[in-house]
């Protein structure tokens, strides 16, 4: 996946060598598979990747596959260690510092550069295959919603853990995997925003799901609210206030807008209730369901082929939590909401 660019970058910063270890999901981003222990080495030249006999050998294109003795790390040190490199590049959010002393013991020459932007760049415009990945996990998280909000009113699902167990199996049952753990949260539970999921009991009021589905290890992230009963005027005005500010920050995007303007759109729009809008408005994602571009950078914009999160929220500590969240994309000319089950407020009898 994108060697031959990574490589060029290399040329271009002049470094001989980048070296990848696991788990740096970068390294399933290259050989498109998440493997049990692995190291992968990028040249200018050259592409290797050092897995364990313990994995399934993935077909590779542009990159040497070493079948591996019981020592994974004397093999690829053996390999690596006579060449002569003057600059490596090292992946900085993903190395641990063990990692980091080993590689300055191999080459005790050699300078170490941050290759982290360079990483985030080349992973975050998605090729056509990468947008099929997604757009199909996330057409499984909307029917697993679809499926929820149909099981609900038959009464046997009684926790937040039902809920998430139910909206996981349907995902794997489909023959996916699951993204990141479900969030189910309950009444005041979802006024944490990373609330975990337990066995707090369905009841009266607003129950939010913040789920996805992986497709092809291509992730989705969707949130959804119901209400078990049936809301009140000021519940609902609550929630529709959420979807008008949403809405406008969706039906504002445009090429090179950038996210902290959709950020500014929104809180605008939630006028009394910004302050209680704790977190960013979005992120983007691919391998990982959070990755470039990051909204909180001044230089990030929406740009063409780059998936990403919206996702508004009003949490108020100890009442009530409510977000709705749309993965994205911009395909040139339009936005499209690739996660397409209903926001309406669905009121379930209870």
């Amino acid at each position: 996946m994108k060697i031959r660019l990574f490589q060029q970058y290399l040329l271009e910063q002049k470094i001989d060598l980048a070296l990848f270890f696991h788990p740096d999901p970068t390294i399933n981003y290259f050989i498109q598979m998440e493997p049990s222990n692995a190291i992968l080495s990028i040249t200018p030249k050259k592409s290797r990747v050092w897995l364990t006999s313990l994995d399934k050998r993935p077909l590779l294109k542009n990159i040497i596959l070493h079948n591996l003795l019981h020592n994974l790390k004397q093999n690829w040190e053996k390999e690596i260690k006579s060449a002569n490199l003057k600059k490596i590049g090292l992946n900085h959010s993903s190395l641990t510092l063990e990692q980091f002393k080993k590689v300055k013991k191999l080459f005790p020459k050699s300078t170490f550069i941050d290759i982290t932007r360079g990483v985030r760049n080349l992973r975050k415009e998605k090729t056509t295959f990468e947008l099929q990945c997604i757009k199909e996990a996330c057409r499984l998280t909307s029917q697993a919603f679809h499926a929820l909000t149909k099981e609900l009113p038959r009464k046997n699902l009684k926790t937040e853990l039902d809920v998430a167990f139910f909206l996981e199996k349907y995902i794997q049952d489909q023959g996916a995997e699951i993204a990141f753990p479900t969030i189910a949260a309950m009444g005041k539970n979802a006024a944490t925003p990373h609330h975990k999921t337990s066995l707090t009991k369905l009841s009266k009021g607003f129950l939010l799901v913040d789920f996805g589905a992986k497709f092809k290890n291509y992730c989705a992230d969707m949130t959804r609210i119901l209400f078990l009963g049936k809301p009140t005027a000021k519940e609902k005005a609550w929630y529709d206030l959420l979807l008008k500010a949403q809405m406008e920050a969706i039906n504002s995007v445009q090429e090179g807008i950038s996210f902290l303007a959709l950020d500014t759109i929104v809180r605008k729009k939630l006028g009394k209730y910004s302050s209680f809008f704790i977190h960013s408005l979005g992120h983007g994602l691919g391998i990982e369901v959070h990755e470039a571009p990051v909204f909180s950078d001044k230089q990030e914009r929406v740009k063409k082929n780059v998936p990403f999160t919206i996702e508004p929220g009003i949490y108020l500590p100890g009442k009530v939590g409510l977000r709705i969240e749309d993965t994205l994309v911009w395909d040139g000319k339009k936005v499209e909401i690739l996660t397409k089950v209903t926001k309406d407020l669905i009121a379930v009898d209870f």
